[in-house]
């Protein structure tokens, strides 16, 4: 198969969720045969911009970097540059903020399978005309895509209940990791143990800012430490970064090869506060280390947990008494830990993230439809 994929911001992973999907998925469908293309920004790519990534050949477009335009017009000249290429098989679209510049491959019958990324529309980031535009984005997705893709059960459940509209549901993946450079911990003056952790974009949908306002009533010496930021000037970061509690430090992005997954690994608990589905790969990450994780209860991270975490509802007093339930019986919640690594291994692992998108793929362009009874 010769397959296209867009929305991407760059590979390997330097930014973001479909980066890091991208980044996985890609190579190992090139180790099975197959020709793709991902679509990147020079802002978020390795600055020798390569032309091709373990096999995968990279597009370098342009865009205009505002929160509003940098999806919209990159996505555009991707769509354009395609357009005039000899047809792929399949063209992957990572996401549904731009969907109108896939108008023209529509058109002209070309294959498009769609990636909801959960419900994009209801993040709170998005004022009135973003949130709007989203949701006529969404609406398109669904009569111009040959295939909508739900990377949750429970985002799949909604567009059925909410859309009457089948979805597959392809999910994303995960490592089980083990440490290995312990001595990183030491750059960010911490010991084992010694930290709650959170590593996500800074966004309210997020509730980050719950979070914090959790942990200044918790009595504790440990500290939290929130690795991430914006790709945008965000008042919202500036605001949580006001804290008075010492305890609490940002850490900004953590980009540096193994220093993410040192940090998740010596945690004493991990924070989760996402609102917006559907499988999340932060969650993921978290789970793969073996964290004891502490997550907002919503249905798409129940799903993915299945668990093996403690849930909280969206307000500071039940975030703040499952952070003390934590410091409070943590010898008796150690069996988690074993748990969420086992659940990646079964139901989260690359290699079957990989196999499954070949699959459903090779299904469709055969017209069979199969995939559908078992996705």
């Amino acid at each position: 198969m010769r397959i296209a994929v867009f929305g991407v911001r760059g590979i390997p992973a330097k930014w973001g969720g479909f980066d890091t999907f991208a980044s996985e998925l890609c190579p190992r469908l090139v180790a099975m045969g197959h020709e793709v293309t991902v679509f990147c920004q020079k802002k978020y790519s390795d600055p020798d911009t390569p032309s091709r990534y373990k096999g995968v050949q990279l597009v370098y477009l342009p865009t205009l970097h505002t929160k509003i335009t940098e999806t919209l017009f990159h996505e555009f000249f991707s769509s354009l540059y395609a357009l005039f290429r000899r047809p792929y098989d399949i063209y992957y679209i990572l996401g549904c903020r731009s969907t109108v510049v896939y108008l023209p491959h529509w058109l002209l019958r070309r294959n498009l399978i769609i990636n909801t990324d959960g419900l994009d529309f209801a993040r709170r980031k998005w004022g009135v005309v973003g949130k709007t535009w989203l949701r006529f984005s969404y609406w398109l997705a669904r009569r111009i895509a040959d295939e909508l893709v739900s990377d949750s059960k429970e985002i799949k459940k909604y567009y059925l209940d909410h859309y009457g509209m089948n979805s597959i549901f392809l999910t994303n993946g995960a490592y089980v990791l083990e440490s290995t450079r312990p001595e990183i911990l030491e750059e960010y003056g911490v010991r084992p143990g010694e930290y709650f952790f959170m590593a996500c974009r800074i966004e309210p949908e997020n509730n980050i800012d719950l979070i914090v306002k959790a942990f200044e009533q918790v009595k504790t010496d440990k500290q939290l430490l929130i690795a991430g930021g914006a790709n945008y000037r965000s008042a919202y970061v500036e605001e949580l970064r006001k804290t008075k509690d010492p305890r609490i430090r940002f850490l900004g992005p953590v980009y540096t090869p193994g220093h993410i997954e040192e940090l998740h690994l010596h945690c004493f608990a991990y924070l989760h506060g996402h609102e917006v589905g559907g499988t999340n790969p932060s969650l993921l990450k978290a789970m793969g280390c073996g964290n004891l994780i502490v997550a907002h209860g919503v249905a798409f991270n129940a799903e993915v947990l299945g668990g093996t975490g403690i849930l909280f509802e969206k307000n500071v007093e039940s975030i703040r008494e499952k952070i003390q339930y934590v410091l409070e019986h943590y010898d008796e919640l150690q069996h988690l830990r074993q748990a969420a690594r086992k659940r990646v291994q079964e139901y989260y692992s690359w290699d079957k993230v990989a196999a499954d998108h070949a699959y459903c793929f090779e299904e469709f362009l055969k017209g069979t439809r199969n995939y559908r009874e078992s996705f």
